[in-house]
C-alpha cells in the first residue's frame, strides 16, 4: 500500500483531543451530607474537644499536685528580704496560667476570636513578668541561706557613750549591751568569727576566739572620746567584709538616742548599706523609752585666766527630761595644796573640796533655767572645781561639769607709739579702766616713745604693742627680733607714719613675715571678712560668725603686706582680698600686724580716718579682737585649761616659770610621767571627764592642771522613733529587737530564710481538692 501523503496520517494523533475533552466534561455525582448527620458530625467534634480539655485540665491538676507535694517536702527558702519578689513572681505565674487556661477554653468553645488573643496576650505578659521578677530576685545578691548552724562572720558593735550609763531596773544601758552581746556570742554557730566593737576610733578586729570576744563585751566601759554610730558602722561593715566567710552579720546595740547618728552621714550610711547587701545588719534597742533625766549643760566661763583681784563668773543650764521638782546646785572648789594628789594604798587622793556657792531651782517636765556663779577672793595659782546637782537621778554623769582658772599677776604689755599718736583704743580695749580701779584687769599697760625702746628690758613684758610705728632704728628692730624669738609676743598697727622704703629693709620683713608695698584707698569702704574662726583669737566670735557686724566698720586706708613668708599666715582679710591680719611665727613666739591702725581721732582738725574699726557706733568687734590677739601674744590664751572629751589639752610651759617634767593623775587611771616640748605640754589622751592634775618641781613642788568635760549634748537622751530609724537606715534594710526572743525570730529567718513551704502546702491543698472536684463534676453517673 502507498501513500502520496503518509507524513499526514500523523495528523490521527488529534483523536486524542476529543477523548480529552470528553474526559474533562463528564459530569460527577454531586455529594449531599444529610442535615441530621451534620449536626451530629459537629456534636461529635465538640465533644472530643471538650473531653480534651477536661482530660487535660485533671492532667495539669495532677501532675501539679505530685510537684507541690515534692516541693514542700523539699522545702524551699529565700532570703526574707526578697521574699515578697518571689510571691510576686509566683502571683504573676498563677496568673498565666489562668489566663492560658481561659485563653484554650475560649478557642474550644469557639468564641470571638478577639476574646482568645486578648487571653493569650495576657497570658504571654503574665508569664514574661514572673519570669523578670523572678530573675531580678535571683540576681539580687541576696545573703547566702543555709541551715543555723552556717558559720557566720559577726561584728557586735556596741554604743559605749557615757549616754549608756543610763540606770533602769538597778542596770545601767551598758551593762544590758555587754549581756546581750554575751548572750548572742555564746548563740553564734561553730566556727564562727566574731569582733566586738565600741565607738572609739580605731577600735575592732576579730577575736581570736569565742572566749576573747566574751571576755571584751564584759570589760566595755563607756568613753567621752567615740565616734559617731554612723563612722562605727562603716567600719563595721569594712571589718565584716574582709572576713571569708559567706554569711555576715553585724549587730549595733544601742539606745537608739538621736546623738549618737551624724545627720551629716545619712546619705553615706544608705549607700553603704545599699551597696552592701549581703551584710545582714541588726539593730538592737537596749534603751529606755521615755527616760527621765535632769542635766547640765555646758559651762560658760568669762575668763580661764583671772587677775588677783578677779572674780570667778560661771554659767550654766539646768534642764529637765520627764522629771520636774526642786534641785539644789552646788559649786565646789578644791583647796590649795601642793603635797596632793598622790596615790595612797591604791587610791588617788585629792585636794578636799569646799563649798562655795549654791544655787535653788525648781524646774517642770520639758523646762530649762540658767544658773549664774561667781566667786572672788582666789588666790593665786591654779583652781579646779566642780558644778554638781545635789541630787543623783538615773544619769549621773551629766549632774556634774568640771572646771580649771588660774589666778595670776596681770600681764604686763608695752605700748610704743610716736608722740601725737593716740592710744587710747587699745589701753582700754585690754585694760579698761574700771577694772585697772579695781585690780581685776587682766593687763597693765606702760606707754612710751620710740625713743625710750631701746632702754626698756623687754623681757619683763609678756606682750609688746607697736601703734602707728615710724621707721625705727635697725637697733630696735633687732631688739624686737631677738624678743620675739625667745618667746615674746608682738602686735604691730600700721598707720599713716608708715613707710614702705624703711619697712622693706631684711630686718624688717624678716620680722612681720612680708614686704610692705603700697598703700590701698577705698573711698568706699572695705570691710574685714574673715574666711574662717579657727584661730584662737576669733574662738569667741565663732558662734557670732554669721552676725558680726564687720559692715558696719569700713576701712578707707591700708597697707599692702605682700610676699608672705612660709611661716606667716594671713588670720583675716579684707574684702578685696588683701590681707588685713597676719601671724608670723619667729621663733618660740609670735607677731600679728594689722594694715590698718586703732589710733585715729575725729577730733576737729584730725588727719582723715583711716578706718571705724574703734570709733564706729557699739565698735565692740574690734575691742574683742585686739583684746583676743594680746592674750593670745601674751601667753595668756595659749593654755586651754577646759577642754570636753577628746581635745588635748594644752599648757604654756615657759622654761622660766614652769618645770618641764611631770606626773600626770587622770581621774581614772595610774599616774604617768609627761613631759613639756616646745615650751608646751600637750595632753592627748583625754578621755574620761574630770580634773586632770599634774605635780611637778621648780624650786619647789608645784601643781597644776585642767578640766575635761563632756559635750552637753553627748548625754541628750532623745530617740529616735522607728519611722525616723527607717528613714536612717533605709527601710527594710536592717531588722530590729528589742529582746533575745525577737533577736532569735529574725537572725533565724535571715538565716534559714523564709521558707514557702506553708504556701505550697496551701496550693497542694488547693489544687488536690481542685482535682477531687473535677473528677467528680466530670465523671459524674460514670462508674469508675
Amino acid at each position: 500500500m502507498a501513500f502520496v501523503n503518509i507524513s499526514l496520517l500523523s495528523g490521527a494523533l488529534l483523536i486524542a483531543v476529543p477523548i480529552l475533552l470528553h474526559l474533562l466534561m463528564k459530569q460527577r455525582p454531586q455529594p449531599y451530607v444529610f442535615p441530621a448527620l451534620r449536626l451530629l458530625k459537629l456534636r461529635q467534634l465538640a465533644n472530643q474537644r471538650r473531653l480534651q480539655l477536661r482530660h487535660l485540665l485533671l492532667l495539669v491538676l495532677r501532675c501539679a499536685a505530685i510537684v507541690l507535694a515534692a516541693l514542700a517536702l523539699a522545702r524551699p527558702s529565700v532570703a526574707s528580704s526578697s521574699m515578697s519578689n518571689w510571691i510576686f513572681a509566683s502571683i504573676l505565674l498563677v496568673g498565666a496560667l489562668l489566663a492560658g487556661a481561659l485563653a484554650a477554653t475560649s478557642l474550644v468553645r469557639s468564641l470571638a476570636r478577639w476574646i482568645t488573643i486578648a487571653l493569650a496576650s495576657l497570658a504571654a505578659i503574665a508569664l514574661l513578668a514572673s519570669f523578670t521578677v523572678g530573675a531580678r530576685a535571683l540576681a539580687g545578691g541576696e545573703a547566702v541561706l543555709g541551715d543555723e548552724e552556717t558559720p557566720v562572720a559577726a561584728v557586735l558593735l556596741i554604743d559605749n557613750s557615757p549616754r549608756m550609763e543610763l540606770k533602769s531596773q538597778n542596770q545601767t544601758r551598758l551593762t544590758v549591751a555587754g549581756d546581750l552581746a554575751q548572750w548572742l556570742i555564746e548563740q553564734l554557730p561553730d566556727d564562727s568569727a566574731v569582733a566586738v566593737m565600741d565607738l572609739r576610733a580605731g577600735s575592732g578586729a576579730f577575736a581570736v576566739d569565742r572566749a576573747a570576744a566574751s571576755d571584751a563585751a564584759l570589760r566595755l566601759k563607756s568613753s567621752g572620746n567615740v565616734t559617731s554610730l554612723s563612722s562605727a558602722l562603716s567600719r563595721a561593715v569594712k571589718l565584716a567584709k574582709s572576713s571569708k566567710l559567706l554569711r555576715k552579720e553585724i549587730y549595733v546595740v544601742t539606745d537608739l538616742a538621736k546623738t549618737a547618728w551624724n545627720p551629716a552621714e545619712t546619705s553615706e550610711i544608705e549607700q553603704l548599706l545599699a551597696s552592701n547587701s549581703d551584710v545582714q545588719l541588726y539593730v538592737v534597742d537596749v534603751g529606755v523609752e521615755r527616760p527621765q533625766n535632769i542635766a547640765m549643760g555646758d559651762l560658760q566661763l568669762e575668763a580661764e585666766q583671772l587677775p588677783l583681784a578677779g572674780q570667778l563668773a560661771i554659767e550654766t543650764t539646768i534642764s529637765s527630761a520627764a522629771l520636774a521638782g526642786d534641785r539644789a546646785v552646788n559649786l565646789k572648789l578644791e583647796e590649795s595644796d601642793p603635797t596632793l594628789p598622790v596615790i595612797r594604798d591604791g587610791k588617788l587622793i585629792t585636794p578636799p573640796s569646799v563649798l562655795r556657792s549654791t544655787r535653788q531651782v525648781t524646774l517642770a517636765d520639758g523646762t530649762s533655767e540658767t544658773l549664774r556663779f561667781v566667786v572672788g577672793g582666789l588666790s593665786p595659782g591654779v583652781h579646779q572645781g566642780v558644778i554638781e546637782i545635789a541630787s543623783a537621778d538615773a544619769l549621773t554623769v551629766d549632774d556634774r561639769r568640771y572646771f580649771a582658772i588660774e589666778v595670776r599677776d596681770a600681764a604686763a604689755v608695752l605700748v610704743v607709739a610716736p608722740r601725737g599718736v593716740s592710744t587710747t583704743y587699745i589701753t582700754e580695749a585690754i585694760a579698761p579702766t574700771p577694772l585697772r580701779e579695781t585690780g581685776q584687769a587682766r593687763f597693765r599697760t606702760e606707754v612710751i616713745s620710740p625713743a625710750e625702746l631701746a632702754s626698756k628690758e623687754l623681757a619683763l613684758y609678756q606682750a609688746v604693742a607697736l601703734v602707728d610705728p615710724t621707721p625705727l632704728a635697725p637697733e630696735a628692730w633687732q631688739q624686737l627680733t631677738d624678743y620675739v624669738s625667745q618667746g615674746g609676743g608682738l602686735a604691730v598697727f600700721l598707720g599713716p607714719g608708715a613707710d614702705p622704703t624703711k619697712f622693706q629693709q631684711p630686718l624688717v620683713t624678716s620680722l612681720l613675715g612680708g614686704k610692705l608695698s603700697r598703700q590701698t584707698r577705698a573711698p568706699a569702704g572695705v570691710y574685714l571678712a574673715p574666711e574662717s574662726y579657727d584661730h584662737p583669737i576669733l574662738a569667741p566670735l565663732r558662734q557670732l560668725e554669721a552676725s558680726v557686724p564687720w559692715q558696719r566698720f569700713p576701712v578707707f586706708f591700708h597697707w599692702n603686706l605682700d610676699d608672705l613668708q612660709p611661716t606667716a599666715r594671713a588670720l583675716i582679710p579684707y574684702g578685696n582680698g588683701k590681707p588685713c591680719l597676719v601671724e608670723h611665727r619667729l621663733g618660740r613666739g609670735s607677731v600679728m600686724t594689722m594694715t590698718t591702725p586703732i589710733s585715729g581721732s575725729i577730733a576737729p582738725g584730725s588727719p582723715p580716718l583711716w578706718n571705724e574699726l574703734a570709733t564706729g557706733e557699739d565698735a565692740w568687734p574690734c575691742f574683742v579682737l585686739v583684746n583676743e590677739m594680746m592674750l593670745h601674744l601674751a601667753g595668756t590664751g595659749q593654755s586651754q585649761l577646759n577642754v570636753m572629751c577628746g581635745e588635748a589639752a594644752v599648757l604654756d610651759c615657759d622654761p622660766a616659770e614652769y618645770p618641764d617634767r611631770y606626773q600626770l593623775f587622770t581621774p581614772l587611771d595610774q599616774p604617768q610621767e609627761v613631759r613639756a616640748r616646745e615650751d608646751r605640754l600637750v595632753v592627748r589622751f583625754t578621755d574620761q571627764p574630770g580634773n586632770y592634775r599634774l605635780r611637778g618641781t621648780k624650786s619647789g613642788p608645784m601643781v597644776r592642771g585642767f578640766a575635761v568635760n563632756l559635750p552637753a549634748a553627748m548625754t541628750d537622751l532623745t530617740r529616735f522613733t522607728r519611722d525616723e530609724l527607717d528613714d536612717l537606715l533605709g527601710k527594710d534594710r536592717f531588722h530590729f529587737a528589742r529582746n533575745r526572743d525577737e533577736i532569735r525570730r529574725v537572725v533565724g529567718t535571715d538565716r534559714i530564710g523564709s521558707e514557702f513551704y506553708p504556701l505550697l502546702v496551701g496550693a497542694l491543698v488547693i489544687a488536690f481538692a481542685l482535682e477531687q472536684l473535677l473528677t467528680s463534676r466530670f465523671y459524674r453517673g460514670e462508674v469508675v
